[in-house]
């Protein structure tokens, strides 16, 4: 038995002569699979590198079409209110298309002039100063200008005509936009037009697109024609040589946008691959390893090499962050720390990138990611070879900078430069900026865990400077966050013991005098320091999160009072609250409302929701999502502090909103501001033209008071009205304020 097990055991065991060829062999099979993986590398890193060139031109495009779009809504959208307040009367006085056109032409430099053309005959023009021979131009005897107005007509929309030489020199592109009136059973009467002139030349460097020397740019689509379009600025050529391309829209029609890199584009071959280079290197190197190892029959050193690569491979992820490839806190520290020993000075930053939430909820984790990636990238481009970059975690970095003050605050502001321009996130393109702090060795610690703490001060410094800043630190930084580290303890324990009360201020129609509901302010009643202002505790509320509770408590004491009131048969009318981003954004704040509205039995009618300008412009989607299902519900929305933000009366036109709010800085100064007085009736007017109800806030004088009435105003309020009161002395104010309407003469 032994014997034969024996036997079966050498037959096993491979001849001599075999195993000799296939050692001989080994090396070579291993260069022959090292040169294929070389080469399969080597073409995925030159497809790489094209990739980037042509993701830097798509960037590159993407950047200059939503500029080249935003400079053509700025200046034609400026029609809109002109084009909707004739829809609405049927005409427009002499005086209030001027006062409107000037207002436009100030706003957006490059307007040559406005004009409105009933029955395609123009009348009038501003300015009417080397624009006379405009009058009377009756557009129906011009074949150059008048087949794109008939199509204006015919399809109800704006078109875009030009670029072409104007009578009164240079190139230009006009605006035509037709206006209708309502007709018998709805059906649209064709009135005439309103047309804007605008340079194109400056209206197109506004843009960008002479700002860029990596890149040539072309485009052309004149009169809206697209491809077949003629050339509009640059090389003709430029369309021939496989340039990447992007569509712009504009009213009517479509430009075609081209770039390519100067020069053309980079011919890529393996061998200017680095990384083929060094694969070929390595096989190489591998292949002879494995040769002398065959000679020299030590496998087993093989095995610890696989061991220690397994050991590299653990300790690099302990000490590098898996996204982005860069060291992370740990690493980063530990590098600080022999940096402090061998400079005499460096600089430490903590970036934060401003923006980079929104890209995560609106595209996902996994754009955010490439976001992040490609904003490390651009980072590494910046820093010098002493210099290093970290990923603390999220959108945090941090940095050390080694050199003068002055060499390191150039790459401060480089950094922040790069982040501004866009990122191209597969077909996406995403706009953020950057909030950095910078503390200085040894000026502001002598360690790393100092020096990044106040790093990480000057940060939220910059960030309440309105972002997209560095800020250098101070001591007095770190005591203002003591400060406000206390009044937030103090917030929360205000919360908890029910340290907050509502005051009112009326609102009255400025035609009858009757109060028409009030707004609810949020006061605070710290037991220690009085009343606290709530231009100190509600920003420091939206920072904190506490803005969700606070605005919850809000809703439960405006409902109770409300049916306090209703208990006692004194309704002054519905009640405004205003409602912070932070509660659009993270609560569910049509849910809270409900809640209170039911709790309380109240109608919801009873309440109307105020939101700002700014944060309607800015979390439009999500905003007007909102507002829509309030308005569902029977609660009346208004938009807060008109005038200071961005929107357009015509863009407001299609949310859901019931009610504006004129701001107080263009009330201050009436009657006697001409450019308040104007921009107010135009607000007016257009406001009523739109369906909404108007109300003046911050009116203090009576000669105010009666411009707003004799302009049409709806509503108003301020302190020549009433101040904010507590409700006790709000309910005296309505009694008060009831006797004196009823009294006699």
């Amino acid at each position: 038995m032994s014997t034969r097990i024996l036997a079966l055991d050498d037959s096993l065991v491979l001849p001599r002569s075999l195993r000799s060829t296939l050692n001989r062999l080994l090396p070579i099979g291993f260069a022959l699979i090292g040169i294929g993986l070389s080469v399969a590398l080597g073409r995925l890193d030159v497809q790489r590198q094209e990739s980037e060139v042509i993701a830097n031109a798509s960037a590159r495009l993407s950047g200059v079409r939503a500029a080249l779009e935003a400079q053509l809504r700025s200046a034609f959208g400026e029609t809109e209110g002109i084009a909707q307040l004739i829809s609405a009367d049927g005409q427009i006085t002499p005086e209030h298309f001027h006062d409107m056109a000037r207002q436009a032409i100030a706003s957006v430099p490059h307007i040559r002039h406005i004009s409105i053309a009933p029955g395609d005959e123009v009348i009038d023009v501003y300015p009417l100063h080397g624009n006379q021979s405009l009058i009377g131009v009756d557009y129906r005897h011009l074949p150059a200008q008048y087949p794109l107005l008939q199509r204006a007509r015919e399809h109800y929309s704006p078109v875009l005509a030009g670029p072409l030489q104007l009578y009164q020199g240079g190139r230009g592109l006009i605006y035509r936009r037709p206006v209708f009136l309502k007709g018998h059973k709805g059906v649209k009467l064709y009135w005439g037009n309103v047309s804007i002139v605008a340079d194109i030349d400056r209206l197109l460097s506004a843009a960008g697109l002479d700002l860029d020397p990596g890149f040539e740019l072309a485009l052309r689509g004149a009169d809206g024609q697209g491809a077949v379009g003629g050339m509009i600025w640059g090389d003709p050529l430029l369309f021939e040589r496989h340039p990447v391309t992007v569509n712009v829209d504009v009213p009517g029609g479509l430009w075609q946008l081209a770039a390519s890199p100067l020069g053309g584009w980079p011919s890529m071959s393996l061998f200017a691959s680095p990384l083929f280079l060094f694969a070929l290197t390595c096989t190489g190197l591998f292949s002879l390893f494995v040769a002398q190892l065959n000679r020299s029959n030590h496998l087993i050193n093989l095995r610890n090499r696989e061991l220690k690569q397994s050991q590299a491979q653990l300790e690099r992820l302990a000490h590098y962050d898996a996204i982005t490839g860069l060291p992370n806190r740990l690493l980063f520290q530990q590098r600080l720390c022999s940096a402090i020993v061998d400079t005499e000075s460096l600089a430490v930053l903590l970036l934060d990138i401003d923006g980079f939430k929104q890209v995560n909820d609106s595209l996902g984790h996994h754009m955010g990611d490439l976001l992040l990636q490609q904003a490390t990238a651009r980072f590494a481009r910046m820093i010098g070879p002493g210099d290093c970059v970290c990923r603390l975690g999220g959108d945090e970095f941090a940095f050390f900078l080694v050199g003068t003050e002055s060499s390191c605050v150039a790459r401060v502001q480089g950094l922040l430069q790069t982040l501004q321009q866009p990122f191209e996130l597969n077909g996406n393109t995403a706009l953020v900026t950057g909030s950095i702090g910078l503390a200085w060795y040894p000026a502001h610690g002598y360690s790393d865990d100092e020096l990044l703490r106040h790093a990480d001060t000057a940060m939220y410094a910059a960030k309440e400077s309105g972002r997209n800043a560095w800020r250098r630190y101070h001591p007095d930084m770190t005591l203002r966050l003591q400060q406000q580290l206390c009044l937030e303890r103090a917030l929360r324990r205000a919360l908890q013991h029910n340290e907050f009360e509502l005051w009112y201020q009326p609102k009255v129609d400025l035609f009858s005098g009757r109060v028409e509901g009030a707004e609810a302010l949020l006061r605070w009643h710290d037991p220690e320091h009085g009343l606290v202002s709530p231009a100190e505790f509600i920003p420091l509320a939206e920072r904190s999160g506490l803005i969700i509770p606070l605005g919850e408590r809000v809703l439960e004491l405006v409902c109770a009072q409300l049916a306090a009131w209703r208990s006692a048969d004194c309704l002054p009318g519905p009640v405004a609250i205003n409602v912070a981003a932070l509660q659009i954004e993270r609560s569910d704040y049509v849910a809270s409302l409900t809640q209170a509205l039911q709790r309380f039995d109240l109608q919801p009618s009873m309440l109307e929701v105020e939101i700002t300008e700014s944060l309607l412009m800015e979390s439009q989607q999500h905003a007007c999502a909102v507002l829509a299902q309030l308005q569902h519900l029977g609660v009346a929305t208004a938009v807060d502090d008109f005038g200071t933000g961005y929107s357009s009366l015509a863009y407001l036109k299609m949310l859901p909103i019931d009610h504006l709010k004129i701001d107080r800085a263009f009330i201050k100064d009436l009657p006697g501001d001409d450019d308040g007085v104007a921009i107010t009736r135009a607000i007016i007017d257009l406001g009523h033209a739109l369906g909404f109800r108007i109300t003046a806030e911050g009116i203090e004088t009576r000669e105010q008071y009666e411009f707003l009435r004799n302009a049409g105003c709806d509503h108003g309020q301020g302190y020549l009205i009433g101040l904010p009161m507590p409700a006790q002395q709000f309910n005296q104010w309505l009694r008060t304020a009831q006797v004196e309407r009823e009294r006699p003469g």
